[in-house]
């Protein structure tokens, strides 16, 4: 992953850093706290894992924003020249 803003990018890595850290905790978590088969086990263990997915796709759609609007800011910049191109 990578923005052009160097602090903004460390953040995001740093937030999916921790929202798969959760994600793996809670599929770890789910698997040891049931008791049970354990078939039931590696469900539940699943399940929870599913959770801790929730955080990484929310963090995923954070850098995709962010991306889109570098791009924006490109192409808007581009079309500025080319209409100041054509005008002149």
């Amino acid at each position: 992953m990578h923005l052009n803003s160097k602090y903004l990018n460390t953040l995001i890595n740093i937030f999916l850093g921790v929202a798969w850290a959760t994600a793996f905790y809670l599929l770890f978590y789910g698997f040891m706290v049931f008791n049970g088969a354990f078939f039931l086990k590696i469900l539940n263990g699943i399940l929870h894992f599913v959770f801790g997915l929730f955080f990484v796709l929310i963090v995923e759609l954070i850098y995709n924003f962010f991306k889109m609007l570098e791009e924006q800011k490109t192409t808007n910049k581009l079309l500025k020249e080319l209409l100041e191109k054509k005008c002149d």
